[in-house]
């Protein structure tokens, strides 16, 4: 019989199943992770008594004016790479000696405002603002900022754009702790750059020099990036009432910008591997990429490919030996390990790049939304965004672009004009929002053209129309609750798939208020909490897991002609909302074909219980949201299916009690003998011989004791429960929902496993019934 036939196949593919010897080798999220780590043990070894790393180097001991660079720097890395005051000793003992530093050189400046303001203790403030005052003091005169050299003491000397780049990271450091710094400090800096910038887009060293550097090049681009974001207040003319933005899109560094991204494009000029201050250029490198939001600098994979050198130079011991311009092996290290840290913060949201430059009307919305969403909603933890192009990807990549795009849970796009998208980057977002992704979009200025657009857009890709949310919908309350009046001014409309929606468009500008960071004033209040609640919505609160994971997605292959030896899953359409998840069962059938190897159709075929045509599928599911009705034909054909070897698989949606009770009502009836009851923990069902790893442990999200809000329940037992005949279950049933989960769609309120428990509870029930 078929099933007989689908299971030599499941025990050919657990045959040439490979040893652990033929494993693939440890993923580079795996080795950065464990890279992170044994750096950041080398340099707890190697603290001194007093609690700094002054071990020689130019940023070491030797001139007083950089005593002490080497412990911030150091101290810097570890912090970054989430080591806390509150869990090490040797933490509160470099702070305390960093803290007791007084400002002599530029450097050391800015690397101590950066340590006290990574540390985020309130008593640090009053030294945050004594070093930011220095700062302003030693860099400029009555014209505005000149650049920084060593010390004020060297200020006759031609300013340096080393030392400038990291006063520029001090001030920043100490803008973003509170300190207030005048909006013509960062214009000054800003002219500065663009007028030192050599007409091929590169840096010089000095002024004097003019020999383009590639150190300086990174440093200039970041100076442009900082002062910019600081520079813009009132540039656009924001209108605060209206949200609508007067110079939308005027920013007058993007010509440098641009310049300086071709520059690092240019044959022979970007390297990790330079012959000296390698690990300062690295660094350099990934403020580039993360402060500019770019996925590639000069066409390649920045973060990937520093992961990849840095992985493979690392020591046995933890540490990168440097030369002497990188602060000898501490300041490689904790170069280095700035890199692997700052650059692996989660993508929180990827701002899709179309057209020309029609996509980044506001440079810094996106920016200070994360920030926001860090600061507010995820307890300060690291979170990134980026720059998606996908405009240019070929066809055969597609799966390994939606894959990166998977990476980050939230994906933005506005504009004024209507969103024109090239036709593979319709197929990685329609493939994007399949897999689990979500997507916000919002007019820009409130664009009719865009709205407009967007919705074709959509129904385009998913043959339906979007919808105004109501008042009520989770999309204003998520995460901080909106009133009823502040709903109505920022109106969202929405697209669902299954039970979840997973499309957002605002046709009032939001992104305004994003902009200027006006999250404290006006309607920019309501306008960060509007976006918190949809950051809330399509994350469930979890924090997206770090760059480099990898989302293992599977080519949809054209189907072939379903024979005896394939297994085709038919769905039970019934009269209480039997499809609110369409794709569960192609998913999971993707899933067997590519982890056990088996012969499956991802076509599944809808059919009713009372069709003649039920006994030619033999894996059965059933899935909805609502009470249903079933007649006694209905009763009778599927006990007799059952009963010649079938197997129905069943879940409530979301856990909704209405279905829950109908199936309840429907399985009394079904067989008089046998009544539905809990799956033991040490049944064949959970078992290794079936799945190769004994099911344990799951995840679901159940409602709190006591009742209010829903939470994810981690390594719990699974709770299935079933009808048996003679030896073996004909039902598998979960109260818990599997098919939206499956789906990759399952709301914040959905009752119900998480995908990979899903996964596993479904992939079970199908083996068993390949194996009984």
């Amino acid at each position: 019989m078929c099933r007989r036939i689908a299971f030599s196949t499941f025990i050919a593919a657990l045959i040439c199943q490979p040893s652990p010897a033929q494993q693939k080798k440890e993923e580079l999220v795996d080795q950065v992770k464990n890279s992170i780590e044994a750096g950041k043990r080398y340099l707890r070894q190697q603290q001194d008594a007093k609690g700094g790393w002054e071990r020689g180097g130019v940023i070491g001991n030797g001139l007083g004016i950089i005593d002490y660079g080497q412990s911030c720097l150091a101290m810097l890395a570890l912090l970054n790479a989430g080591e806390t005051k509150e869990e090490n000793n040797d933490i509160r003992l470099g702070l305390n000696l960093i803290r007791s530093v007084p400002p002599q050189g530029t450097y050391v400046v800015g690397l101590q405002t950066m340590v006290l303001a990574a540390a985020g203790d309130s008593g640090d403030l009053l030294a945050i603002r004594r070093n930011v005052d220095w700062l302003l003091r030693s860099g400029g005169d009555q014209n505005g900022i000149t650049g920084w050299t060593y010390t004020p003491q060297l200020r006759g000397n031609d300013p340096d754009f080393s030392n400038t780049q990291y006063a520029v990271l001090g001030l920043h450091a100490g803008k973003q702790a509170g300190i207030p710094i005048p909006d013509e400090v960062w214009r000054s800096i800003l002219k500065l750059y663009r007028d030192v910038q050599l007409p091929n887009g590169a840096w010089p060293y000095t002024r004097t020099e003019r020999s383009e550097r590639l150190t300086m090049t990174t440093a200039g681009l970041c100076g442009l990036l900082i002062a910019g974001m600081e520079a813009k207040n009132g540039r656009q003319h924001l209108n605060r009432e209206t949200g609508v933005a007067a110079n939308c899109g005027i920013y007058e560094e993007d010509t440098n910008i641009r310049k300086a991204l071709e520059w690092l494009k240019a044959p022979g000029h970007f390297t990790f591997d330079l012959a000296q201050r390698r690990y300062y250029n690295i660094y350099g490198i990934e403020r580039a990429g993360r402060l500019s939001g770019q996925r590639f600098l000069a066409d390649r994979d920045w973060y990937r490919e520093g992961c990849e050198f840095l992985v493979k130079t690392q020591q046995a011991d933890g540490s990168w030996s440097g030369g002497a311009f990188d602060g000898g092996t501490i300041g490689a290290t904790s170069f280095a390990l700035l890199f692997l840290s700052k650059g692996r913060s989660p993508v929180l949201i990827s701002k899709l790049v179309w057209g020309n430059e029609e996509w980044n009307n506001k440079h810094h919305d996106v920016q200070y939304l994360v920030e926001f969403a860090s600061r507010e909603m995820f307890k300060k933890a690291p979170l990134a965004w980026q720059a998606f192009d996908c405009r240019h990807t070929e066809p055969k990549d597609l799966l390994q672009e939606t894959g990166a795009l998977l990476q980050s849970p939230i994906v933005y796009l506005n504009g004024h004009e209507a969103p024109q998208l090239t036709g593979i980057q319709k197929d990685i977002l329609k493939r994007y929002i399949q897999e689990g992704g979500f997507v916000f979009a919002e007019a820009c200025c409130g664009s009719a053209d865009f709205a407009k657009g967007f919705r074709e857009l959509m129904k385009e890709m998913f043959d339906k129309e979007m919808v105004l949310a109501a008042a009520d919908h989770a999309l204003y309350h998520a995460w901080a609750p909106m009133q009823a009046k502040d709903a109505a001014r920022f109106p969202l409309e929405r697209l669902d798939l299954g039970c979840k929606t997973v499309v957002v468009l605002s046709t009032k500008p939001l992104s305004g208020y994003w902009e200027e960071n006006l999250f404290k004033e006006g309607h920019g209040v309501e306008a960060f909490r509007l976006a918190g609640n949809i950051i809330a919505y399509a994350t469930n609160m979890e924090l997206p897991k770090p760059k480099l994971t990898k989302s293992e997605l599977t080519e949809e292959k054209s189907e072939i002609k379903v024979t005896r030896d394939f297994l085709e899953v038919a769905q039970i359409k019934h009269t209480g909302d039997w499809e609110p998840a369409p794709s569960a069962m192609r998913n999971l059938m993707l899933h067997l074909r590519a982890s056990d190897k088996l012969d499956v159709s991802t076509k599944k075929v809808d059919i009713s219980l009372d069709s003649p045509r039920l006994f030619q599928h033999r894996f059965l599911y059933m899935h909805g949201r609502r009470r249903f009705e079933t007649n006694d034909m209905a009763l009778k054909n599927l006990q007799a299916h059952l009963k010649t070897g079938g197997l129905l698989l069943a879940d409530a949606c979301c856990g909704s009690s209405e279905f829950d009770a109908g199936f309840r009502e429907m399985a009394n009836k079904l067989f008089p003998d046998a009544k539905l009851e809990p799956i033991p923990r040490s049944d064949l069902l959970y078992s290794s011989e079936v799945n190769g790893t004994k099911i344990e442990r799951v995840n679901c999200r159940k409602p709190r004791e006591g009742g209010g809000t829903v939470e994810m329940q981690q390594g719990i037992a699974p709770a299935l429960e079933g009808i048996r005949q003679g030896d073996r279950w004909v039902v598998i049933y979960s109260k818990y929902d599997l098919g939206c989960a499956l789906e990759k769609h399952p709301s914040s309120d959905c009752i119900g496993y998480d995908h990979e428990s899903a996964l596993k509870l479904a992939s079970a029930a199908v083996l068993y019934y390949l194996r009984k």
